[in-house]
């Protein structure tokens, strides 16, 4: 482990490229990977439902602007270096776990059927592994919030950031994306 730090401390780029890759693998990368499976295999579920690669908020959000977000959460986290404590990070993953429940549980409610929940309650396998991926990366943006309040709290100063604005404006554009892509706005 002090290798790794040692390495990031030098060549802190390799962390940020580390946290798009990671980031772009399990949140939009196995899901298009079972999107383009089950195209192959010619599934009904592909005839029936909409997959990953029909999502506007999947193919820019997932795969460019969640990354993206977590660059800069990380990168700015980094530069506050500031060492959390253990309730600040199980609140952090408190609310994560709050936010997808409610979130999944309104897709079921709501018969927003698609290619993860073919039937209301009943997931796929592609459907937990993005609700686990939603809880991380809720998660993660909760702690990163957290965070930005008690910097702001000890330092004001230091949350004029341009990251902060561009987790901002990099969030609300996915969120337009994703509502658009549920219809919520024509």
């Amino acid at each position: 482990m002090p290798r790794a730090l040692a390495l990031v401390e030098e060549r802190g780029w390799l962390l940020l490229v580390a946290v798009f890759t990671v980031t772009l693998l399990f949140g939009f990368g196995l899901q298009a990977a079972g999107s383009l499976y089950l195209r192959w295999e010619e599934s009904p579920i592909v005839a029936h439902y909409r997959t990953t690669l029909s999502y506007t908020s999947a193919i820019v959000g997932d795969a460019f602007l969640i990354p993206l977000v977590n660059v800069f959460v990380t990168s700015q986290l980094w530069e506050w270096r500031r060492r959390p404590r253990v309730r600040e990070i199980g609140a952090a993953a408190f609310g994560g776990a709050l936010l997808t429940i409610a979130v999944h549980l309104y897709q079921a409610a709501n018969d927003l059927l698609n290619w993860t929940m073919l039937a209301p309650y009943r997931w796929t396998a592609l459907g937990y592994e993005h609700a686990m991926f939603m809880f991380t990366e809720l998660t993660f943006v909760l702690f990163f919030w957290g965070q930005v309040g008690l910097v702001a709290r000890e330092q004001p100063r230091a949350i004029f950031s341009r990251r902060i604005v561009f987790v901002i404006l990099c969030s609300l554009v996915f969120l337009r994306l994703l509502l658009g892509d549920y219809g919520y706005f024509a």
